[in-house]
C-alpha cells in the first residue's frame, strides 16, 4: 500500500465513519508502525482494506434503508 492511499484510507475510516474501540486501537498501531517502517504489512493493509470495505457497505445498506423508508412514506401521505 503506498502512502497516498494509506493516508487516503485513514482519513476517510477516520472522519467519516464510527469506529469500534478495537477499530480505533488497530488504526492508532498501525498508523504507529507506518510512521516507524515507512509502510505496512501485507497483514495490517489486509485489515485496513476489510474494514474500508466494510463501513462502505454498512453506509451503503444505511443509505438504502433510509431512502425506502422515505418513499414508503411518502406514498402513504
Amino acid at each position: 500500500m503506498d502512502q497516498e492511499r494509506f493516508k487516503c484510507i485513514l482519513s476517510l475510516l477516520l472522519k467519516q465513519h464510527e469506529l469500534t474501540l478495537r477499530e480505533k486501537q488497530f488504526i492508532e498501531a498501525v498508523e504507529k508502525y507506518f510512521h516507524e517502517n515507512g509502510k505496512v504489512t501485507d497483514q495490517q493493509e489486509s485489515v485496513l482494506e476489510g474494514i474500508y470495505r466494510e463501513k462502505i457497505w454498512i453506509r451503503r445498506v444505511f443509505l438504502r434503508q433510509s431512502n425506502l423508508l422515505k418513499n414508503s412514506s411518502s406514498k402513504a401521505a
